[in-house]
């Protein structure tokens, strides 16, 4: 075989190596950028002005950015202890739950979808069944309408939702400070180191990202702050 019929041969297999390869670096690098992403707040919430809002408030008292929180947890939303589903077959029946969801406009720890169709309470007290430490999200999906209570978070980790914001009409955040050195399976036995709420305690942030449509939820943490949280919690 002479060398002009060899270097025909080669070359189509070195053009098909070569693009196999960047090809290789390309999906390589497209899987490591998808992965760094993911531990970080995704855009479209640090981009939204719920968030923002959010942010600017906190940092004129404490020392936190946007960078500063990582993804933790991802699981499912819905639990179905706790749901309660119905259909909604008629026109007057919709009106009446739009009528409700909008008198909660002007009520201080409740947020409201842009539909106005779906709610979160929020608020520090006890209503309708719910303790402090519970969200309860009300609201119409398709005709269905869901009564659930969505997140809970651990009364003996000085736990606190500070804030809800809907994104748009199937996606939401919920914000919570707690003690950051406080697990679940500890406060369920009563082990837990006590650090009262007028003390200097390790607290993190952490923003639960709902996602309706993908029945999932992602936990984004922060850094870990020292603070006194009766002295920062009227800021809220």
């Amino acid at each position: 075989m002479n060398r002009a019929t060899l270097n025909k041969l080669i070359a189509p297999a070195l053009f098909t190596a070569v693009l196999l390869l960047v090809a290789a670096n390309v999906a390589s690098n497209y899987i490591e950028q998808a992965k760094v992403d993911d531990t970080r707040l995704p855009e479209k919430i640090e981009d939204s002005s719920g968030f923002q809002r959010w942010i600017i408030n906190l940092k004129k008292r404490i020392d936190i950015e946007a960078d500063d929180f990582s993804l933790k947890d991802k699981n499912e939303v819905y639990n179905a202890t706790f749901l309660e589903v119905s259909r909604l077959e008629t026109e007057a029946e919709i009106a009446e739950l739009v009528a409700y969801v909008a008198s909660f406009e002007e009520v201080d720890g409740v947020a409201i979808s842009p539909n106005g169709r779906e709610l979160l309470d929020y608020r520090h007290l006890d209503r309708d069944g719910y303790t402090p430490n519970e969200v309860h999200y009300y609201g119409l999906r398709e005709d269905t309408l869901i009564d659930t209570k969505i997140l809970t978070c651990i009364m003996l980790a000085n736990c606190y939702f500070d804030r809800a914001y809907f994104l748009d009409n199937h996606t939401f955040v919920i914000s919570e400070i707690s003690r950051n050195d406080v697990i679940k399976a500890d406060a369920e036995e009563g082990i837990v180191t006590p650090c009262a709420i007028d003390e200097v305690c390790t607290y993190t942030f952490k923003l639960h990202f709902v996602d309706l449509i993908n029945n999932a939820r992602y936990v984004y943490k922060s850094k870990p702050l020292e603070l006194n949280l009766s002295e920062i919690i009227q800021f809220f």
